[in-house]
């Protein structure tokens, strides 16, 4: 696929390279490495956060339904770090992921693709490799996720399991891909983890602002222009396309160059909250059927499209027009 623009693709991991949420098979890592172990309850940290997420959002004002702005909706997106912070906190202090190694998270990974309990979409390869047939185009994920490790091995595992003649190069460009995650700390260590993640509250990806803070400085600064000073058209950087299907991609997709939802039928609980945020706040969103005008961007319109799968966001590329 020739584009008149290279393409820096960006893509969330959870519900989006894969059909559902993978978090848990991430907390089963601790399970395996520490089998022999006394440990909490994967559903006790769920709870947790689903406790302090109602309670916030009980007492959050302006309600959902009487945010009708992206200003109001990015500010209730940012009142829920101290929430997710808490959470971490949560998991780090009862030291479930003490021990925990490398290899561990390999495994798990290995074997989550292998049982089939951690299911890409339906194309994916065949998105990577159209895009990376052009050297100039790029891919990379960005995502709240705990293990940047955990997503590179289930990519790499499911890259070797293709039989398409390209698998070895789709193979080579997952092992160098940007990926930007959390991680579990020290898993090189021969004592494995000490039980803590990595990164901390103010570099970890936790929310939606966290994952607008990754994306070009163009874009981080799209959401606070209006109108745009500098149209699409007049600019030589990569066209910046970022996909993703719940409530912490909303920022990234307005921000991007083109911003395209992934939507199951029937929408899943986070698809059809993004859905909803979308309309309430007034964002246009189009099927990608159509093609994408990224003139409406340049003239400061905001609009985000929707597919339910990748092989229609392939197409929508290829017949893009700058």
């Amino acid at each position: 696929m020739k584009l008149p623009r290279p393409v820096h693709l960006i893509l969330d991991w959870d519900g989006t390279l894969t059909r559902k949420d993978t978090l848990s098979l991430v907390g089963s890592i601790a399970y395996h490495a520490n089998s022999s172990k006394s440990l909490p309850p994967w559903s006790d940290f769920v709870n947790g956060y689903m406790n302090d997420y109602t309670e916030h959002a009980s007492r959050y004002e302006p309600i959902s339904s009487a945010r009708t702005s992206i200003d109001q909706e990015r500010q209730w997106l940012a009142s829920l770090t101290p929430i997710e912070n808490k959470s971490v906190q949560r998991v780090e202090s009862s030291r479930i992921f003490k021990s925990v190694k490398a290899s561990h998270v390999d495994h798990v990974a290995a074997s989550s693709v292998s049982n089939d309990d951690l299911q890409l979409r339906s194309d994916w390869d065949s998105l990577f490799q159209t895009l990376l047939s052009s050297p100039s185009n790029k891919i990379s994920i960005l995502s709240v996720n705990w293990s940047a490790r955990f997503i590179r091995q289930s990519l790499l595992s499911a890259s070797s399991r293709l039989t398409s003649p390209e698998r070895e190069a789709l193979y080579s460009y997952v092992t160098d891909m940007n990926i930007e995650a959390n991680e579990i700390s020290d898993l090189e260590s021969a004592q494995g983890s000490d039980g803590r993640l990595s990164k901390d509250s103010d570099t970890g990806i936790r929310t939606s602002a966290d994952k607008l803070s990754h994306l070009p400085l163009r874009c981080q600064r799209k959401l606070d222009m209006c109108p745009l000073t500098k149209a699409l058209s007049e600019q030589q950087d990569d066209l910046v396309v970022y996909i993703g299907d719940s409530a912490t991609d909303l920022e990234a997709l307005l921000a991007a160059d083109v911003g395209i939802c992934i939507r199951d039928d029937p929408m899943g609980s986070s698809q059809r909250e993004l859905s909803e945020t979308l309309q309430r706040i007034g964002v246009d969103v189009e099927s990608i059927d159509e093609d994408i005008d990224l003139k409406r961007v340049a003239d400061g319109q905001m609009v985000v499209y929707w597919t339910h799968g990748f092989n229609m966001v392939v197409k929508a590329l290829s017949r893009l027009e700058m």
